[in-house]
């Protein structure tokens, strides 16, 4: 995820050093690596904008994942040959990617470099639980809970979940991880009289709803763009404001019985939703 922000001092020394270590860097350009050219083009294109220099490699580096010349979970080209082509730094080169793999977009694996981080694949024609989904793409999902209890369901439980005033809910709010990376929030309500102690629950909700006997067998889901406040933002490790895609569910028995409802906040460049039709 690349945020855009105004030159700094910080980059305006960055911009110097670049400028002046491009006079003794860079020159075998002649025997770069062809996919370095395709993913970042003319060499001297970056002197041609105001914006920060390890910004613009940053956009040209999303711009190859958007576009498929850098497939998901390929390897990036050295930093090395990225700061002899594009005739940088290396320390701005390190910069651009140290954000990127701290926005999610790349992963970085000890001894072996630098890769495109793998997109985690919702499926929305089928009904998977959170924890399916991120053991899909081989990751090991667990929880830190936020908060979770029981109580009297509120007007817009009792409308969701078809309840009567006076009936009992259970609720649960945690972050959803992905091995350990914080790739979604997910707050959920349950009747209680399909699930009564919020604590037996250690992953899978869907794993206890099934052995109750009642697992959803289909639903009704809706997505939506927003901007992430800052009390939801903390939790993610990401800057508040920056979008989020928020999948509300309504989860049904299969007499249309409503046995779940959840909202979760899923980062968007760590998830993709596919749809068939």
């Amino acid at each position: 995820m690349v945020t855009t922000f105004a030159p700094t001092a910080l980059s305006a020394e960055i911009n110097a050093a670049d400028l002046s270590e491009s006079q003794t860097v860079g020159t075998s350009g002649s025997s770069q690596n062809t996919l370095v050219a395709r993913i970042f083009g003319e060499p001297d294109s970056l002197k041609d904008s105001a914006t920060p220099l390890y910004l613009q490699l940053q956009s040209l580096i999303q711009q190859a994942i958007d576009s498929g010349i850098l497939e998901r979970g390929s390897a990036l080209p050295a930093e090395r040959e990225i700061a002899q082509y594009m005739k940088v730094s290396r320390v701005t080169v390190k910069r651009a990617i140290s954000e990127l793999v701290t926005g999610g977009m790349l992963v970085q694996r000890q001894g072996a470099g630098t890769f495109i981080a793998e997109r985690m694949v919702h499926k929305l024609d089928r009904l998977n639980s959170f924890s399916e989904v991120i053991e899909s793409v081989a990751k090991h999902p667990h929880s830190l809970w936020i908060e979770r209890g029981i109580g009297l369901a509120n007007r817009e439980e009792q409308t969701r979940l078809e309840l009567s005033p006076g009936a009992e809910v259970v609720r649960m709010f945690r972050v959803r991880m992905a091995d350990e990376k914080p790739v979604a929030l997910e707050y959920a309500v349950v009747p209680r009289r399909f699930l009564d102690n919020p604590f037996e629950i250690t992953g899978s909700l869907y794993e206890a709803l099934a052995r109750a006997g009642c697992r959803p067998v289909k639903a009704v889901q809706k997505l939506r763009a927003v901007a992430l406040e800052e009390s939801y933002a903390d939790y993610l490790n990401i800057e508040a404001g920056i979008p989020v895609i928020v999948m509300e569910r309504r989860g049904l028995l299969a007499d249309n019985t409503p046995v779940e409802y959840s909202r979760s906040h899923f980062l968007g460049d760590t998830f993709e939703f596919v749809s068939e039709v």
